[in-house]
């Protein structure tokens, strides 16, 4: 599996979820996206996932993102790929939530992950 699928099918478990460059037209809330950034041998990269909701409520948003937290420390973090694995761990700060100036019921979770790549390529 490449780099890319493996990230995509961990993300995916979570919500529907979208590279950050390759949002349809016509997706549908809520849905995350992820910048998909790719290394080599025990690099650490930062991964900025979006998580967006449109609701009245804060609590499905938190719960999103406790879940995706939950799933770094308490899971396996591990992503096997082509060449080696991903290992995902929380960035810091974790998780900050995001208002829309323009519409008060989308909700945005901008949180970071890092990703250290123990890959050959």
């Amino acid at each position: 599996m490449t780099k890319g699928a493996a990230l995509q099918q961990f993300f995916g478990q979570f919500m529907t979820a979208y590279p950050s460059n390759a949002v349809p037209k016509d997706a549908v809330l809520p849905y995350l996206t992820y910048d998909a950034v790719m290394d080599t041998w025990s690099n650490s990269v930062s991964i900025t996932v979006n998580m967006w909701f449109h609701t009245t409520s804060e609590a499905v948003p938190n719960a999103k993102a406790q879940e995706l937290l939950t799933a770094l420390t308490q899971g396996d973090p591990t992503l096997p790929c082509d060449d080696g694995i991903i290992w995902l761990k929380p960035g810091s700060p974790f998780s900050q939530s995001l208002a829309d100036d323009t519409d008060k019921n989308l909700k945005r979770r901008y949180i970071n992950v890092t990703a250290e790549f123990l890959c050959l390529n």
